[in-house]
């Protein structure tokens, strides 16, 4: 099974979540700049500044508004992924845990808007995943879901599936059809279960690339029971079977990348670019060796063909380590993400890839941060806004040692 480290497996599964869910639309935000001390900013660029972000609906004195709050039995617990936005403003996720009585193992839901303005948001759960130690369904998803074609919703579940192979099962992907008519029940069929030597427990969710195909990671299992990247191809037509094929199995050894807790992103041409959490050539002393990589994994120039892994970045320590959190791709391809842990202070960073200027060059890695003891920790990744600026949370304590996390933003 997959090993996980410490700092991810105190989330509280032990607890149920008050999630909570801020309509970002039509809200004033008041923010709260601090700027840590002893911030370190190489390559040019500013210091982070850390934000307290109040939302709150025009006319209303609530700082936050909560649209859902879980009770556990029977819409569901501990939402780890997040939420994707629909047709209408409806909100679409995954709780990993929670749902029927006697069977919470995770359920998919929708938070539909109000039709007048302050209204109330409603929750619906549009699949309860029951399936446990029997048949194929799925348990536990930890990602959230994506949208494709008609409005289904692809997603993974960490375990359920297999349980011949793997204690607790192997994993699986699935797909959520919505009813054909207002009202009716959501359709979910499993397009594919992991069978060990093709992956076990995908931490991640899926993205989808042209044609509909879904590429996505596993944390072990494969060749070497170091992770795998895999592809889920659509049938030619309505109702036959998806085909899954493993891109790459990581071999853990020789440099090479261990466990992706992270997705892969897109890029130019098709090439698949995603973190590992252990493996590389750093000196880290974990649950696995190594710090680290990013990766890129190149499509075939023929059809069939195998695919190509190159490691982009071997992660020291000294500019992060355990990176599990996906990649984002701004402007010129150039690759920012996020690390657990390391740099100077061992609270994490935020780095950048940048690609070459000829095509087989190597391409070079700068840290743009380096968290402090009080503010970092980040497994989450970060999104690019206007300008080239990056933000993001951490869950260290953020200005005291009572604090619970943070959100920045990181100016290039």
């Amino acid at each position: 099974m997959t090993t996980r480290r410490p700092a991810l497996t105190t989330l509280g599964k032990l607890f149920l979540s008050l999630v909570t869910f801020a309509l970002l639309a039509a809200t004033a935000l008041s923010i709260y700049a601090q700027q840590p001390a002893h911030s370190e900013a190489p390559n040019g660029s500013e210091p982070p500044v850390f934000l307290a972000v109040d939302v709150a609906p025009p006319g209303t004195a609530s700082r936050l508004r909560t649209l859902h709050s879980f009770t556990g039995e029977p819409d569901g617990a501990n939402p780890y992924g997040g939420v994707v936005i629909g047709k209408d403003g409806v909100l679409y996720g995954t709780t990993q845990q929670g749902g029927t009585l006697g069977y919470p193992l995770g359920t998919v839901f929708s938070v539909t808007p109000p039709v007048s303005l302050g209204g109330a948001w409603t929750e619906a759960v549009l699949y309860y995943f029951t399936s446990y130690m029997s048949g194929s369904d799925g348990i536990y998803p930890r990602a959230g879901v994506v949208i494709g074609s008609g409005g289904v919703l692809y997603g993974t579940t960490e375990y359920g599936g297999n349980y011949d192979l793997c204690p607790g099962g192997c994993g699986t992907v699935f797909s959520l059809t919505p009813p054909a008519s207002p009202g009716g029940a959501w359709t979910e069929t499993v397009l594919h279960t992991f069978m060990s030597t093709d992956g076990i427990a995908p931490w991640a969710g899926v993205v989808i690339g042209s044609g509909g195909v879904l590429y996505g990671t596993t944390t072990s299992g494969g060749a070497s029971n170091s992770g795998t990247v895999f592809s889920l191809t659509p049938p030619t037509s309505p109702g036959g079977t998806w085909t899954e094929t493993t891109l790459y199995s990581f071999l853990g050894r020789t440099g090479d990348g261990a466990s992706p807790f992270a997705g892969v992103v897109i890029g130019s041409s098709g090439v698949l670019f995603g973190t590992t959490c252990y493996g590389g050539t750093g000196a880290c002393v974990g649950s696995l060796p190594g710090c680290g990589t990013v990766f890129a994994l190149i499509p075939p120039q023929s059809l069939g063909g195998p695919w190509t892994e190159r490691v982009l970045h071997h992660f020291s320590g000294n500019d992060g380590n355990y990176p599990s959190a996906a990649l984002v791709i701004g402007k010129g391809g150039v690759l920012y993400g996020t690390a657990e842990q390391g740099g100077t202070s061992n609270s994490g960073t935020v780095f950048s890839i940048t690609p070459p200027k000829t095509p087989g060059g190597a391409w070079t890695e700068a840290v743009f941060y380096n968290f402090t003891g009080y503010n970092g920790f980040t497994d989450a990744s970060v999104v690019i806004g206007k300008g080239g600026v990056l933000y993001g949370t951490t869950r260290g304590n953020g200005t005291s040692t009572s604090g619970y996390g943070t959100v920045f933003a990181l100016k290039p």
